[in-house]
């Protein structure tokens, strides 16, 4: 079992607040605020700016949770080496999983995986892209799904990346827009895109990091007359003529639109690739390797 000092640095780091962490952690906030203050005198350092709200972790803090992170990963092993010789106890996998693609593959895959693998536990946490990195990153979770653009350098090298699946970026308009705009063409071009009047994604999400980058290829200040962070919303909008909207060529199995809309590809097409990441140094198992087998699988007519 975890020690309470990871535990608990871990979870105030995590939301920011001691009152949010001792809310999760089942505890009063003035025991967790003890505990950590004994901690500090015995370590003889600060680890929190509690000047700042968000409450963050000063430089020694950020060291000790990195260290934290680590024990909670070697202990997590550990428990799982363990559990492989107690047949009656379940294994735990942790997936994370964008919101978007949660609803799309995991309805395809984990009823087949469950029929494989009964004694496996799935865990489910899902995110923003920036999110499961993140996870990854802090070995919070054994496996994550979400899309890295296409032909896109990154810097994920120290993960096992698998491709799943490559989706069409395309745009959502009404038909009164198209015609209050003239637009006669099968596609449209970037440049014509940045002249509509445009709902977009806040920032941070992944869509609204291709409107962006469009921006700053064709260096047009966008017509953008609202954000929102629900894609579904977004779509709903451009269906009745208030905007128009980037989407994922499957958005209809998300979401169904209010009102007649149409699906328009640009002039230079635009995608997106869903990919399975997991660590390198993880010792990848054959149930990790069935989930993967699965999402590849999962599209295919």
């Amino acid at each position: 079992m975890l020690t309470k000092q990871y535990q608990y640095v871990i979870e105030i780091s995590e939301t920011g607040s001691f009152s949010k962490a001792a809310e999760n952690l089942y505890m009063a906030q003035s025991s967790l605020s003890q505990y950590i203050q004994k901690l500090e005198r015995d370590l003889g350092i600060v680890l929190f700016d509690r000047t700042r709200q968000p409450i963050k972790l000063t430089d020694a803090g950020n060291s000790y949770l990195k260290i934290a992170y680590e024990i909670t990963y070697l202990e997590k092993q550990l428990h799982q080496q363990i559990e492989s010789f107690q047949p009656t106890r379940k294994r735990k996998i942790i997936l994370g999983i964008t919101r978007y693609w949660g609803s799309l593959l995991l309805p395809r895959i984990l009823p087949a995986f469950q029929e494989k693998y009964p004694g496996v536990q799935l865990e489910m946490k899902e995110g923003k892209t920036k999110d499961l990195i993140e996870w990854l990153d802090n070995k919070r979770i054994d496996i994550a799904f979400f899309t890295d653009s296409f032909n896109q350098d990154h810097a994920f090298s120290y993960y096992e990346e698998s491709f799943i699946l490559r989706e069409e970026i395309q745009l959502a308009l009404a038909p009164s827009i198209k015609e209050s705009f003239k637009l006669t063409n099968q596609t449209i071009s970037q440049q014509k895109l940045l002249e509509l009047p445009l709902l977009t994604l806040k920032k941070g999400q992944k869509l609204r990091s291709y409107l962006n980058q469009i921006c700053t290829e064709v260096k047009i200040k966008p017509n953008i007359i609202m954000e929102t962070e629900n894609i579904t919303t977004a779509y709903k909008l451009a269906s009745v003529g208030l905007g128009v909207t980037l989407i994922p060529e499957r958005i209809l199995e998300l979401t169904s639109p209010f009102s007649t809309v149409l699906h328009v590809s640009f002039e230079k097409p635009m995608f997106w690739e869903l990919k399975a990441f997991t660590l390198n140094d993880i010792s990848q198992d054959d149930s990790i390797d069935y989930l993967i087998l699965l999402a590849k699988k999962a599209f295919l007519t």
